[in-house]
Protein backbone atom coordinates (compact mmCIF):
# COMPACT_ATOMS: atom_id res chain seq x y z
CA UNK A 1 0.00 0.00 0.00
CA UNK A 2 1.30 3.32 -0.74
CA UNK A 3 1.26 6.35 1.92
CA UNK A 4 -1.56 8.72 0.78
CA UNK A 5 -0.33 11.57 3.15
CA UNK A 6 3.04 12.01 4.19
CA UNK A 7 3.88 10.30 7.45
CA UNK A 8 5.76 12.04 9.80
CA UNK A 9 8.49 12.89 7.11
CA UNK A 10 11.38 15.05 9.32
CA UNK A 11 11.49 17.41 6.25
CA UNK A 12 7.58 18.48 5.96
CA UNK A 13 6.97 16.80 10.07
CA UNK A 14 3.70 15.58 8.78
CA UNK A 15 1.45 12.82 10.54
CA UNK A 16 -0.97 10.91 8.70
CA UNK A 17 -4.21 11.93 8.23
CA UNK A 18 -7.13 9.36 6.93
CA UNK A 19 -9.82 7.46 7.64
CA UNK A 20 -12.03 6.32 10.30
CA UNK A 21 -12.52 2.83 11.46
CA UNK A 22 -14.98 0.80 13.45
CA UNK A 23 -12.44 -2.74 13.29
CA UNK A 24 -11.71 -4.25 17.11
CA UNK A 25 -8.27 -3.69 18.28
CA UNK A 26 -6.06 -6.95 17.70
CA UNK A 27 -3.42 -8.02 20.13
CA UNK A 28 -0.87 -10.57 18.62
CA UNK A 29 2.47 -12.23 19.47
CA UNK A 30 4.26 -12.58 16.24
CA UNK A 31 7.82 -11.92 14.96
CA UNK A 32 8.17 -8.86 13.27
CA UNK A 33 8.16 -10.16 9.62
CA UNK A 34 11.63 -10.82 7.92
CA UNK A 35 13.47 -8.43 9.99
CA UNK A 36 17.30 -8.24 9.79
CA UNK A 37 19.45 -7.80 12.66
CA UNK A 38 23.00 -7.07 12.25
CA UNK A 39 25.03 -6.99 15.34
CA UNK A 40 28.80 -7.34 13.26
CA UNK A 41 30.87 -4.12 14.09
CA UNK A 42 32.80 -4.40 11.20
CA UNK A 43 29.96 -3.67 9.64
CA UNK A 44 28.36 -1.36 11.80
CA UNK A 45 31.38 0.72 12.49
CA UNK A 46 31.26 1.88 9.07
CA UNK A 47 28.00 4.11 9.90
CA UNK A 48 29.71 5.88 13.07
CA UNK A 49 31.31 9.44 11.73
CA UNK A 50 33.95 11.08 14.04
CA UNK A 51 34.62 13.96 11.02
CA UNK A 52 33.38 16.86 13.21
CA UNK A 53 33.79 15.05 16.77
CA UNK A 54 35.67 17.15 19.12
CA UNK A 55 34.74 19.82 20.90
CA UNK A 56 31.69 22.52 20.07
CA UNK A 57 30.87 25.61 21.10
CA UNK A 58 27.58 27.21 21.90
CA UNK A 59 27.03 30.89 21.26
CA UNK A 60 24.32 33.04 21.85
CA UNK A 61 25.32 35.52 19.06
CA UNK A 62 22.96 33.40 16.01
CA UNK A 63 19.97 34.85 18.44
CA UNK A 64 20.80 37.99 19.71
CA UNK A 65 22.91 39.67 16.84
CA UNK A 66 25.97 39.97 19.34
CA UNK A 67 29.13 38.56 18.22
CA UNK A 68 30.56 35.27 18.95
CA UNK A 69 32.69 37.30 21.76
CA UNK A 70 29.38 35.99 23.73
CA UNK A 71 30.53 32.34 23.63
CA UNK A 72 29.54 30.23 26.68
CA UNK A 73 31.70 29.27 28.89
CA UNK A 74 30.30 27.67 31.46
CA UNK A 75 28.55 24.74 29.49
CA UNK A 76 31.63 22.24 27.85
CA UNK A 77 30.15 20.18 24.90
CA UNK A 78 31.74 17.56 23.28
CA UNK A 79 30.51 15.85 19.84
CA UNK A 80 31.61 12.73 20.18
CA UNK A 81 30.50 10.83 17.02
CA UNK A 82 27.46 11.15 14.49
CA UNK A 83 26.12 7.99 13.19
CA UNK A 84 24.90 7.71 9.51
CA UNK A 85 21.11 6.73 9.17
CA UNK A 86 20.84 2.76 7.94
CA UNK A 87 19.98 1.97 4.05
CA UNK A 88 17.68 -0.56 3.82
CA UNK A 89 17.20 -4.09 1.70
CA UNK A 90 16.29 -1.52 -1.70
CA UNK A 91 18.89 0.82 -1.16
CA UNK A 92 16.87 3.68 0.67
CA UNK A 93 18.40 6.43 3.16
CA UNK A 94 15.85 6.08 6.11
CA UNK A 95 16.27 9.07 8.16
CA UNK A 96 16.10 8.94 12.21
CA UNK A 97 12.73 9.57 14.08
CA UNK A 98 12.92 9.32 17.98
CA UNK A 99 15.29 8.01 20.52
CA UNK A 100 15.02 6.82 24.13
CA UNK A 101 17.66 5.74 26.51
CA UNK A 102 18.43 3.29 29.07
CA UNK A 103 21.55 3.72 31.23
CA UNK A 104 24.11 3.11 28.82
CA UNK A 105 22.25 2.21 25.70
CA UNK A 106 20.36 4.66 23.41
CA UNK A 107 17.79 3.20 21.05
CA UNK A 108 17.11 5.05 17.99
CA UNK A 109 13.95 4.27 15.73
CA UNK A 110 13.85 5.52 11.56
CA UNK A 111 11.50 5.92 9.20
CA UNK A 112 11.21 6.16 5.14
CA UNK A 113 10.03 9.25 3.40
CA UNK A 114 7.55 9.05 0.52
CA UNK A 115 5.05 6.37 -0.90
CA UNK A 116 6.67 3.29 0.61
CA UNK A 117 6.95 2.07 4.30
CA UNK A 118 10.62 0.89 5.79
CA UNK A 119 12.13 1.60 8.94
CA UNK A 120 14.31 0.51 11.81
CA UNK A 121 16.07 0.72 15.54
CA UNK A 122 19.43 1.04 16.51
CA UNK A 123 20.83 0.15 19.55
CA UNK A 124 24.15 2.79 20.37
CA UNK A 125 25.93 2.13 23.16
CA UNK A 126 28.04 4.45 25.07
CA UNK A 127 29.66 2.74 28.25
CA UNK A 128 33.23 4.21 26.83
CA UNK A 129 31.88 8.24 26.83
CA UNK A 130 34.22 8.85 24.06
CA UNK A 131 33.85 6.17 22.00
CA UNK A 132 30.28 5.12 21.16
CA UNK A 133 29.40 2.15 19.37
CA UNK A 134 26.54 0.64 17.40
CA UNK A 135 26.37 -2.55 18.62
CA UNK A 136 23.49 -4.07 16.67
CA UNK A 137 20.70 -2.54 14.49
CA UNK A 138 17.69 -3.83 13.17
CA UNK A 139 15.94 -3.27 9.60
CA UNK A 140 12.37 -3.41 9.55
CA UNK A 141 10.80 -3.68 5.85
CA UNK A 142 7.16 -2.53 5.37
CA UNK A 143 7.11 -0.72 8.82
CA UNK A 144 8.00 3.03 10.24
CA UNK A 145 8.91 2.79 13.37
CA UNK A 146 7.84 6.80 14.39
CA UNK A 147 8.49 6.63 18.36
CA UNK A 148 10.09 4.39 20.83
CA UNK A 149 10.31 4.04 25.28
CA UNK A 150 12.29 1.52 27.13
CA UNK A 151 10.34 -0.17 30.36
CA UNK A 152 11.37 -3.04 32.53
CA UNK A 153 13.81 -4.67 29.72
CA UNK A 154 11.23 -3.94 27.16
CA UNK A 155 11.00 -1.80 24.32
CA UNK A 156 7.51 -0.15 23.12
CA UNK A 157 7.40 0.72 19.74
CA UNK A 158 5.32 2.95 17.97
CA UNK A 159 4.61 2.06 14.40
CA UNK A 160 2.82 2.25 10.92
CA UNK A 161 2.86 -0.83 8.59
CA UNK A 162 1.86 -1.46 5.04
CA UNK A 163 -1.55 -2.55 5.05
CA UNK A 164 -0.82 -4.80 1.86
CA UNK A 165 1.78 -6.95 3.88
CA UNK A 166 -0.61 -7.83 6.72
CA UNK A 167 -4.39 -8.95 6.28
CA UNK A 168 -4.72 -8.43 10.46
CA UNK A 169 -4.24 -4.24 9.88
CA UNK A 170 -6.98 -4.03 7.43
CA UNK A 171 -7.78 -0.48 6.53
CA UNK A 172 -5.56 0.72 9.63
CA UNK A 173 -1.76 0.73 9.73
CA UNK A 174 -1.44 2.15 13.22
CA UNK A 175 0.59 -0.66 15.75
CA UNK A 176 2.36 -0.59 19.04
CA UNK A 177 5.11 -3.18 19.40
CA UNK A 178 6.48 -4.88 22.67
CA UNK A 179 9.75 -6.47 22.07
CA UNK A 180 11.32 -8.24 24.90
CA UNK A 181 15.00 -7.39 24.63
CA UNK A 182 17.54 -9.76 25.20
CA UNK A 183 20.34 -8.04 27.43
CA UNK A 184 19.45 -4.43 25.98
CA UNK A 185 19.68 -5.91 22.43
CA UNK A 186 16.81 -6.70 20.05
CA UNK A 187 14.73 -9.26 19.56
CA UNK A 188 12.75 -10.30 16.96
CA UNK A 189 9.93 -11.70 18.73
CA UNK A 190 6.83 -9.13 19.41
CA UNK A 191 3.88 -8.90 20.54
CA UNK A 192 1.66 -6.54 18.27
CA UNK A 193 -1.74 -4.05 19.03
CA UNK A 194 -3.30 -3.40 15.69
CA UNK A 195 -4.48 0.12 16.61
CA UNK A 196 -7.72 2.51 14.58
CA UNK A 197 -6.03 4.96 13.12
CA UNK A 198 -2.93 5.53 10.32
CA UNK A 199 -0.22 5.95 12.73
CA UNK A 200 1.17 5.88 16.34
CA UNK A 201 2.34 9.11 17.08
CA UNK A 202 4.02 8.60 20.59
CA UNK A 203 4.33 5.80 23.31
CA UNK A 204 5.16 5.91 26.75
CA UNK A 205 5.59 3.17 29.60
CA UNK A 206 5.33 3.13 33.41
CA UNK A 207 6.07 -0.05 35.46
CA UNK A 208 3.04 -1.37 35.44
CA UNK A 209 1.46 -0.23 31.40
CA UNK A 210 2.30 1.45 28.58
CA UNK A 211 0.90 3.46 26.18
CA UNK A 212 0.43 4.94 22.81
CA UNK A 213 -1.25 8.35 21.34
CA UNK A 214 -2.39 7.99 17.21
CA UNK A 215 -3.11 10.76 14.91
CA UNK A 216 -5.76 11.80 12.81
CA UNK A 217 -9.10 10.44 14.28
CA UNK A 218 -7.18 9.16 16.68
CA UNK A 219 -7.13 8.06 20.18
CA UNK A 220 -4.81 7.69 23.55
CA UNK A 221 -4.60 3.96 24.08
CA UNK A 222 -3.81 2.43 27.28
CA UNK A 223 -2.30 -1.36 27.27
CA UNK A 224 -1.24 -3.37 30.53
CA UNK A 225 2.40 -4.07 30.72
CA UNK A 226 2.14 -8.17 31.72
CA UNK A 227 -0.85 -9.11 29.40
CA UNK A 228 -0.22 -6.52 26.55
CA UNK A 229 -4.06 -6.46 26.68
CA UNK A 230 -5.87 -2.51 25.64
CA UNK A 231 -7.65 -2.00 28.83
CA UNK A 232 -8.56 2.00 28.52
CA UNK A 233 -9.33 4.31 25.21
CA UNK A 234 -9.73 7.51 25.28
CA UNK A 235 -10.77 9.77 21.78
CA UNK A 236 -8.98 12.52 20.96
CA UNK A 237 -8.39 13.83 17.64
CA UNK A 238 -5.15 14.49 16.28
CA UNK A 239 -2.82 13.33 18.65
CA UNK A 240 0.65 14.41 18.74
CA UNK A 241 2.73 13.56 21.77
CA UNK A 242 2.66 11.78 25.13
CA UNK A 243 4.44 12.13 28.31
CA UNK A 244 3.75 11.05 32.29
CA UNK A 245 4.40 12.08 35.36
CA UNK A 246 4.39 10.34 38.69
CA UNK A 247 0.38 9.58 38.82
CA UNK A 248 -0.73 11.52 35.28
CA UNK A 249 -0.54 11.10 31.58
CA UNK A 250 -0.58 13.99 29.66
CA UNK A 251 -0.99 14.49 25.62
CA UNK A 252 -0.74 17.30 22.72
CA UNK A 253 -3.35 17.47 20.36
CA UNK A 254 -3.21 19.89 17.60
CA UNK A 255 -7.10 20.32 17.48
CA UNK A 256 -7.38 19.85 21.21
CA UNK A 257 -3.91 21.36 23.34
CA UNK A 258 -3.24 19.58 25.81
CA UNK A 259 -5.42 16.89 28.19
CA UNK A 260 -4.12 15.45 31.60
CA UNK A 261 -5.37 12.88 32.98
CA UNK A 262 -5.65 10.20 36.13
CA UNK A 263 -3.25 8.01 34.81
CA UNK A 264 -5.02 4.70 36.29
CA UNK A 265 -8.51 5.37 35.00
CA UNK A 266 -8.23 7.83 32.10
CA UNK A 267 -10.61 10.30 33.56
CA UNK A 268 -10.07 13.32 32.31
CA UNK A 269 -8.52 15.96 35.16
CA UNK A 270 -7.43 19.22 33.17
CA UNK A 271 -7.42 20.27 29.25
CA UNK A 272 -6.27 23.70 28.07
CA UNK A 273 -5.37 25.01 24.09
CA UNK A 274 -1.96 25.82 23.06
CA UNK A 275 -0.88 28.52 20.16
CA UNK A 276 -2.52 27.11 16.77
CA UNK A 277 0.17 25.22 14.94
CA UNK A 278 0.02 23.57 11.21
CA UNK A 279 -2.35 20.88 10.60
CA UNK A 280 -0.19 17.45 11.68
CA UNK A 281 2.63 18.51 11.88
CA UNK A 282 4.52 16.26 14.79
CA UNK A 283 5.40 18.18 18.10
CA UNK A 284 6.73 16.86 21.52
CA UNK A 285 6.39 17.77 25.20
CA UNK A 286 8.26 17.19 28.40
CA UNK A 287 7.53 17.71 31.75
CA UNK A 288 10.31 19.88 33.97
CA UNK A 289 8.35 19.73 37.78
CA UNK A 290 5.44 21.53 37.48
CA UNK A 291 5.93 22.59 34.34
CA UNK A 292 4.64 21.71 30.59
CA UNK A 293 7.09 22.55 27.60
CA UNK A 294 4.81 22.21 24.32
CA UNK A 295 6.80 22.35 21.23
CA UNK A 296 5.07 24.66 19.41
CA UNK A 297 6.40 24.57 15.86
CA UNK A 298 6.55 28.24 13.95
CA UNK A 299 5.20 29.33 17.44
CA UNK A 300 8.30 28.47 19.33
CA UNK A 301 8.36 27.28 22.63
CA UNK A 302 5.06 27.80 25.20
CA UNK A 303 5.46 26.85 29.13
CA UNK A 304 2.75 25.91 30.91
CA UNK A 305 1.74 25.33 34.26
CA UNK A 306 0.46 21.73 34.58
CA UNK A 307 -2.12 22.19 37.40
CA UNK A 308 -3.61 25.56 36.61
CA UNK A 309 -2.69 25.03 32.37
CA UNK A 310 -1.70 29.02 32.55
CA UNK A 311 0.98 30.01 29.89
CA UNK A 312 4.56 30.86 31.88
CA UNK A 313 6.58 31.91 29.18
CA UNK A 314 6.71 32.05 25.02
CA UNK A 315 10.03 31.52 23.65
CA UNK A 316 9.30 32.41 20.01
CA UNK A 317 11.33 31.61 16.65
CA UNK A 318 13.41 34.89 16.21
CA UNK A 319 13.74 34.61 12.31
CA UNK A 320 10.21 33.72 10.37
CA UNK A 321 11.03 30.92 7.76
CA UNK A 322 9.68 27.71 6.88
CA UNK A 323 12.08 25.70 8.23
CA UNK A 324 12.74 27.55 11.28
CA UNK A 325 10.06 25.85 14.08
CA UNK A 326 10.40 24.43 17.41
CA UNK A 327 10.20 20.44 16.23
CA UNK A 328 10.94 18.90 19.79
CA UNK A 329 12.01 19.98 23.48
CA UNK A 330 13.60 17.69 25.69
CA UNK A 331 14.63 18.68 29.36
CA UNK A 332 17.66 16.86 31.12
CA UNK A 333 18.98 17.94 34.78
CA UNK A 334 18.30 21.46 34.59
CA UNK A 335 18.81 21.90 31.04
CA UNK A 336 15.93 21.92 28.50
CA UNK A 337 16.95 21.50 24.67
CA UNK A 338 14.99 22.93 21.76
CA UNK A 339 15.03 21.45 17.90
CA UNK A 340 14.75 24.58 16.17
CA UNK A 341 14.70 23.21 12.65
CA UNK A 342 17.02 24.86 10.35
CA UNK A 343 18.08 27.00 13.40
CA UNK A 344 19.76 24.37 14.88
CA UNK A 345 19.61 23.21 18.49
CA UNK A 346 19.20 25.66 21.68
CA UNK A 347 20.32 25.36 25.22
CA UNK A 348 18.33 26.98 28.35
CA UNK A 349 19.40 26.91 31.74
CA UNK A 350 15.88 25.81 33.65
CA UNK A 351 14.86 28.25 36.35
CA UNK A 352 11.73 30.35 37.42
CA UNK A 353 12.53 31.12 33.63
CA UNK A 354 13.91 29.41 30.53
CA UNK A 355 17.42 31.39 30.27
CA UNK A 356 18.89 31.18 26.89
CA UNK A 357 22.66 29.65 26.89
CA UNK A 358 23.28 29.79 23.52
CA UNK A 359 22.67 28.04 20.11
CA UNK A 360 24.37 25.04 18.20
CA UNK A 361 24.57 24.61 14.68
CA UNK A 362 23.27 21.59 13.42
CA UNK A 363 24.08 20.45 9.65
CA UNK A 364 20.66 19.92 8.09
CA UNK A 365 18.02 20.55 10.42
CA UNK A 366 17.35 19.85 14.11
CA UNK A 367 14.62 17.82 13.87
CA UNK A 368 14.44 15.92 17.15
CA UNK A 369 16.09 15.89 20.12
CA UNK A 370 16.36 13.99 23.61
CA UNK A 371 18.63 14.34 26.28
CA UNK A 372 19.58 11.55 28.55
CA UNK A 373 22.77 11.57 31.37
CA UNK A 374 25.30 13.43 29.45
CA UNK A 375 24.24 13.36 26.56
CA UNK A 376 22.13 14.89 23.99
CA UNK A 377 21.01 13.24 21.06
CA UNK A 378 20.06 14.89 18.15
CA UNK A 379 18.21 13.76 14.91
CA UNK A 380 18.84 15.75 11.61
CA UNK A 381 16.46 13.55 8.61
CA UNK A 382 18.58 11.72 6.48
CA UNK A 383 22.28 13.60 8.15
CA UNK A 384 21.31 10.47 10.86
CA UNK A 385 22.09 11.05 14.62
CA UNK A 386 24.35 13.19 16.23
CA UNK A 387 25.84 12.18 19.97
CA UNK A 388 26.98 15.32 22.14
CA UNK A 389 28.62 14.58 25.14
CA UNK A 390 27.98 17.30 28.19
CA UNK A 391 31.18 17.80 30.02
CA UNK A 392 30.34 17.81 33.61
CA UNK A 393 32.29 17.58 36.62
CA UNK A 394 32.68 13.95 37.79
CA UNK A 395 34.71 14.58 41.21
CA UNK A 396 34.51 17.37 43.68
CA UNK A 397 37.70 18.68 45.06
CA UNK A 398 37.44 19.49 48.82
CA UNK A 399 40.80 20.98 47.61
CA UNK A 400 39.49 23.18 45.50
CA UNK A 401 36.42 24.58 47.06
CA UNK A 402 37.34 28.34 47.40
CA UNK A 403 38.53 28.79 43.70
CA UNK A 404 35.93 30.70 41.25
CA UNK A 405 34.08 29.57 38.57
CA UNK A 406 36.26 30.84 35.42
CA UNK A 407 34.82 33.93 34.02
CA UNK A 408 37.21 36.02 31.99
CA UNK A 409 36.26 35.61 28.07
CA UNK A 410 36.31 33.11 25.45
CA UNK A 411 40.41 33.03 25.68
CA UNK A 412 41.93 32.40 28.56
CA UNK A 413 45.40 33.85 28.89
CA UNK A 414 47.91 33.96 31.83
CA UNK A 415 50.61 36.04 31.37
CA UNK A 416 54.27 35.24 32.35
CA UNK A 417 54.46 34.17 36.04
CA UNK A 418 50.23 34.25 36.82
CA UNK A 419 49.17 32.12 39.48
CA UNK A 420 45.16 31.18 38.26
CA UNK A 421 42.87 28.41 39.64
CA UNK A 422 39.54 28.12 38.75
CA UNK A 423 36.80 25.14 39.64
CA UNK A 424 33.73 23.57 37.67
CA UNK A 425 32.68 23.49 33.98
CA UNK A 426 34.61 25.59 31.48
CA UNK A 427 34.22 26.10 27.85
CA UNK A 428 36.41 28.58 26.16
CA UNK A 429 37.98 29.40 22.42
CA UNK A 430 41.78 28.93 23.24
CA UNK A 431 44.57 29.04 25.91
CA UNK A 432 47.77 30.05 26.44
CA UNK A 433 49.98 29.59 29.73
CA UNK A 434 52.80 31.59 29.81
CA UNK A 435 56.41 31.61 30.94
CA UNK A 436 56.69 30.60 34.76
CA UNK A 437 52.46 30.87 34.71
CA UNK A 438 50.27 28.32 36.95
CA UNK A 439 46.97 27.17 35.87
CA UNK A 440 44.75 25.31 38.14
CA UNK A 441 41.35 24.08 36.56
CA UNK A 442 39.57 21.64 39.03
CA UNK A 443 36.03 20.16 37.10
CA UNK A 444 35.71 19.83 33.61
CA UNK A 445 37.21 22.35 31.02
CA UNK A 446 36.73 21.87 26.88
CA UNK A 447 39.15 24.22 24.43
CA UNK A 448 37.67 24.70 21.42
CA UNK A 449 41.00 25.12 19.57
CA UNK A 450 44.61 25.36 20.61
CA UNK A 451 46.31 24.77 24.46
CA UNK A 452 49.71 25.92 24.48
CA UNK A 453 51.72 25.48 27.31
CA UNK A 454 55.33 27.95 27.06
CA UNK A 455 58.41 27.64 28.12
CA UNK A 456 58.31 26.94 32.19
CA UNK A 457 54.68 26.97 32.23
CA UNK A 458 52.74 24.53 34.26
CA UNK A 459 48.68 23.53 33.80
CA UNK A 460 47.23 21.22 36.99
CA UNK A 461 44.54 19.89 35.72
CA UNK A 462 41.97 18.00 38.09
CA UNK A 463 39.24 16.07 36.64
CA UNK A 464 38.33 16.47 32.65
CA UNK A 465 40.19 18.15 30.20
CA UNK A 466 38.80 17.52 26.42
CA UNK A 467 40.88 20.09 23.86
CA UNK A 468 40.76 20.44 19.95
CA UNK A 469 38.51 19.03 17.12
CA UNK A 470 39.18 15.81 15.15
CA UNK A 471 40.65 15.52 11.51
CA UNK A 472 40.69 19.08 10.87
CA UNK A 473 42.90 20.36 7.65
CA UNK A 474 44.11 22.89 10.05
CA UNK A 475 44.69 20.28 12.94
CA UNK A 476 44.22 22.05 16.52
CA UNK A 477 46.83 21.21 18.84
CA UNK A 478 47.93 20.74 22.60
CA UNK A 479 51.69 22.33 22.73
CA UNK A 480 53.96 21.88 25.32
CA UNK A 481 56.84 24.14 25.21
CA UNK A 482 60.72 23.03 27.07
CA UNK A 483 60.29 22.53 30.58
CA UNK A 484 56.42 23.19 30.59
CA UNK A 485 54.33 21.08 32.57
CA UNK A 486 50.81 19.46 31.50
CA UNK A 487 50.06 17.48 35.36
CA UNK A 488 47.26 15.11 35.01
CA UNK A 489 44.98 13.71 37.84
CA UNK A 490 41.90 12.67 35.73
CA UNK A 491 41.37 11.96 32.07
CA UNK A 492 42.15 13.96 29.03
CA UNK A 493 40.81 13.57 25.57
CA UNK A 494 43.09 15.66 23.19
CA UNK A 495 41.03 15.19 19.43
CA UNK A 496 43.74 16.91 17.11
CA UNK A 497 47.33 16.90 17.63
CA UNK A 498 50.03 16.89 20.45
CA UNK A 499 53.53 18.66 20.08
CA UNK A 500 56.07 17.91 22.51
CA UNK A 501 59.06 19.71 22.15
CA UNK A 502 61.98 18.92 24.13
CA UNK A 503 62.36 19.17 27.69
CA UNK A 504 58.27 18.92 28.14
CA UNK A 505 56.66 16.95 30.54
CA UNK A 506 53.36 15.18 31.17
CA UNK A 507 52.87 13.85 35.31
CA UNK A 508 50.13 11.66 35.94
CA UNK A 509 49.06 12.20 39.59
CA UNK A 510 47.80 9.25 41.43
CA UNK A 511 46.06 6.51 39.72
CA UNK A 512 43.27 6.25 37.15
CA UNK A 513 44.17 8.84 35.22
CA UNK A 514 43.92 8.42 31.16
CA UNK A 515 44.92 9.86 27.98
CA UNK A 516 43.55 9.68 24.71
CA UNK A 517 44.83 10.93 20.96
CA UNK A 518 43.21 10.69 18.17
CA UNK A 519 45.65 13.19 16.37
CA UNK A 520 49.51 12.70 15.42
CA UNK A 521 51.93 12.56 18.31
CA UNK A 522 55.18 14.67 17.67
CA UNK A 523 57.89 13.46 20.27
CA UNK A 524 61.61 15.94 20.47
CA UNK A 525 63.89 15.10 22.94
CA UNK A 526 63.93 15.28 26.36
CA UNK A 527 60.33 14.49 26.57
CA UNK A 528 59.21 13.18 30.19
CA UNK A 529 56.42 11.00 30.79
CA UNK A 530 55.51 10.31 34.28
CA UNK A 531 52.87 8.15 36.69
CA UNK A 532 50.53 5.91 36.34
CA UNK A 533 47.98 6.36 33.24
CA UNK A 534 45.92 4.58 30.70
CA UNK A 535 47.10 5.46 26.97
CA UNK A 536 43.92 4.13 25.16
CA UNK A 537 45.11 4.74 21.71
CA UNK A 538 48.66 3.87 22.17
CA UNK A 539 50.00 6.90 21.62
CA UNK A 540 52.70 8.04 23.91
CA UNK A 541 54.99 4.83 22.88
Amino acid sequence: MKKNVYLLSFLAMSLLIGCDSNDDNKNNNQSLDNITITSDQNTLSQRLDYTNSGVISIENGSLTGKSAESTVTNFPLVQIAEVKPPVDANGRTLQASHVTVNGNYAYVSYITRGDVYSGAIDVIDVTDPYKPKLVTSALIPNTDITSLTYTNGNLIIGAAKDIDKDPLLKNNPAVVYNMPLSSGLLTDKTTANYLESRVTTDVAANTNDYYAVTGDNGSLFKMNASTKAITSKVAVADLRSIALTSDKVVTLSGAKGVNIYNQSTLALQKSFTTSTDVSGAKRTIDVDGTKLLVSEGPNGLGVYDINSGSKLQTIAIPTAAEDNVTNAVSVNDGYAFLANGALGLNVYQSGTQLNLLGSLGIAGSSNYVKSSGNYIYVASGTGGLKIIKMEKPSTTFASCSSYPVYNQGKDLILNSNDIKSYQGATAINSAIVNSGAVLTHCGSIAILNNLTLNSGGTFNMRGSLSQGKYQQSNPTQLIINSNATLQVEGSVVIWGDLLLNSGAKINFIGTGSSITIYGKVTKNSGVTITGNYTDTENKLK
